[in-house]
Formats: C-alpha cells, sequence, structure tokens
C-alpha cells in the first residue's frame, strides 16, 4: 500500500469528465500533483507549502504519480498543462478550480481563496489562470530546462 493511500473508492473525476479506473483513493488529506520537472511547478510548490501552516496538503510529483496510477497520454498530458489537485473524496480540481481550493485552505490566502468563490470569479480566473499556464515557458524560458515548460501540443 503506498503512503498516500488509505481506502479505495472507484469513481474519478479528470477534467471535470466522470472517469472509471480501476483503483482510485480516497485520502486523508488531499494531494497536489505538480511535474517535478517544470520550474513554474517546483516554485508553486515551495510557495504553497510555506502558508500551508496546518500541512493540509500532500504533493506528488507527476513522474511519481505516474508510477503508482495507469494514466493515458491524455491524462498525463492534461496534469502537465495545468495543476491537479485530489481531494480526500477523489474528486479532482484542476487549474483555478484547484488553485482556489488551495488558497482557501491555507490561512494566509483564507480571504482570496473566499473571494475566488464569489458566484462567476471562474469568468476571469480561469482565463487567467489558463494564461500564464500556457505562456509559461515564455515567462521561465531561462530556468526551464530543455523546454520542459512547455504545455504539450495537442
Amino acid at each position: 500500500m503506498n503512503a498516500y493511500r488509505t481506502k479505495k473508492i472507484g469513481i474519478c473525476y479528470l477534467k471535470g469528465k466522470r472517469k472509471t479506473q480501476k483503483e482510485v483513493i480516497l485520502l486523508d488529506k488531499p494531494i497536489i500533483l505538480f511535474d517535478e520537472q517544470c520550474y513554474l511547478c517546483r516554485q508553486s510548490k515551495r510557495i504553497i507549502s510555506k502558508i500551508d501552516w496546518f500541512n493540509q496538503f500532500k504533493w506528488l510529483s507527476l513522474q511519481q504519480y505516474e508510477r503508482n496510477q495507469q494514466l493515458t497520454s491524455v491524462q498525463k498530458d492534461a496534469i502537465k498543462s495545468e495543476m491537479h489537485l485530489i481531494k480526500k473524496n477523489g474528486e479532482v480540481l484542476v487549474g483555478f478550480f484547484a488553485i482556489r481550493y488551495i488558497l482557501l485552505h491555507c490561512p494566509l490566502t483564507a480571504l482570496a481563496g473566499l473571494v475566488s468563490y464569489v458566484p462567476k470569479s471562474d469568468v476571469i480566473g480561469n482565463p487567467m489562470y489558463r494564461l500564464v499556464a500556457r505562456n509559461r515557458y515564455q515567462l521561465f524560458k531561462n530556468k526551464c530546462d530543455n523546454g520542459v515548460c512547455r504545455i504539450p501540443s495537442k
């Protein structure tokens, strides 16, 4: 049994679509998946870890997650292109929705997290998140090795 797994359940949500998998996990803490080869992802992990005073989140690299779960190439590309957070019940939050969940659960950013749950906030938040995610290679090209910050082409 893996360290982050406590119980099995049968349903997982990836990008808002219901997908069944051989094994999905019920967690003791939400897991934030990140690409350990991406500079922005590593920096996000470093910053969020500092504001996660109550140690509410576990971190798992995409590379480690791939070893424990069977993922399609579409799922791998999705995780590389946007931050994924797996809630305790197995539901997966992606991109802006993962960020606002994290903000709400960290004391220093809880107010910003609350504001991000105002109805229609995703109309602004989601495109802003995607703009940064899509352009992270341009923003951090001096920090990214061998183009690993590039979004996988569709």
